[in-house]
């Protein structure tokens, strides 16, 4: 093998994650796709403690995300009426902050179905560069949105079958104050069943 071909397989190879957070999202949301999506969501909540995620009710939880996990419902339950939603949340302590990790499941009438696995760092005060992200990931993301200094980024797909999100919203930015959400927010999702 030449020196460059050497080069170019090692820059392709994922870097280490850019924070404990970075890891413990990908070790309890990485794996959401399964023939059915339920045995994937499954394993979700294991690997998320397994990660060091502490599993909390609702009712315990900031806030902030107790709203941002009501109106996800509300608009899915608007638009799939007939469909069952189940989740769980949990949190872990990442630079002195508390994160939230949220997952979701989805089943419409008709049988498709959707799992969901969202971290929720709401002060982070700024997000890793975009290329320490890349690194991680092992790709330059496939879409990317930008609002001001609020920023979208997307991988579809992460791994066969999942997209990654990576958005950060700085504080007091209008979306912050439109949807509630503020802070660095990584999501994972599959989708099935069509």
């Amino acid at each position: 093998m030449s020196v460059l071909m050497l080069a170019a397989a090692i820059s392709a190879q994922p870097t280490p994650a850019p924070s404990p957070l970075f890891a413990a999202f990908k070790a309890a949301c990485f794996n959401l796709k399964s023939a059915d999506g339920k045995s994937a969501f499954d394993t979700i909540a294991p690997a998320a403690k397994a990660a060091g995620w502490t599993e909390v009710a609702e009712a315990d939880a900031d806030p902030r995300i107790a709203r941002i996990t009501a109106m996800g419902r509300k608009a899915v339950q608007a638009e799939e009426p007939d469909g069952t939603q189940v989740g769980q949340m949990f949190r872990h302590s990442f630079d002195g902050r508390t994160v939230w990790l949220v997952t979701s499941r989805f089943v419409a009438k008709e049988g498709y179905w959707g799992n969901g696995c969202r971290a929720y760092d709401l002060d982070a005060p700024a997000a890793p560069p975009r290329e320490v992200i890349d690194g991680w990931v092992g790709s330059a993301p496939t879409g990317v949105q930008a609002n001001g200094t609020a920023t979208k980024r997307l991988w579809e797909p992460w791994q066969t079958g999942v997209t990654l999100e990576i958005t950060y919203v700085p504080r007091d930015h209008p979306l912050g104050s439109s949807y509630g959400i503020q802070g660095l927010v990584l999501v994972s999702q599959s989708i099935g069943g069509f």
